[in-house]
């Protein structure tokens, strides 16, 4: 005879996150098929993928040690539209659905976009976690889950 088996345990129920809000630092290249421009200060963009990725990292150490944290260094050196907002929502790319990663992430009302390999990339954080650092051909993103 055969021992009798225990009963199954029962699968926790776990929900699929659908809506994520984040803010991005977000510094272009010019390694794309057309010129970049920096619309916060109307400048063309000159530096290499390589340059930008450099000055990102180099913008981690500054996260690190800013006392005014996420939303002052976006303030200060991201090159998306996003850094314009004030406050604590400079950088904030408002809220994004798992639709949105099919529309790759375009927020219609500031004209904002998130590539799809970003937004995926959001939706694996959690709430309060910082990204790595992405590439896309708009640029090289720095990525924060804020709610």
């Amino acid at each position: 005879l055969a021992s009798p088996r225990p009963p199954a345990a029962k699968r926790q129920k776990t929900e699929e996150v659908t809506k994520i809000r984040v803010r991005q630092i977000l510094l272009r290249h010019a390694a794309g098929a057309k010129p970049a421009m920096d619309p916060v200060r109307n400048k063309k963009v000159t530096r290499a993928l390589e340059e930008a990725e450099e000055q990102m990292l180099g913008l981690l150490v500054e996260l690190a040690a800013s006392d005014s944290g996420f939303p002052g260094v976006c303030k200060g050196r991201s090159e998306c539209q996003s850094s314009l907002k004030g406050g604590q929502l400079s950088g904030d790319m408002g809220w994004l659905d798992r639709s949105t990663a099919d529309k790759k992430g375009e927020n219609k009302a500031l004209k904002l976009q998130l590539p799809g390999n970003v937004l995926k990339g959001a939706f694996e954080l959690g709430v309060g976690e910082l990204g790595d650092i992405l590439t896309s051909e708009h640029g090289v993103h720095l990525v924060q889950r804020t709610a």
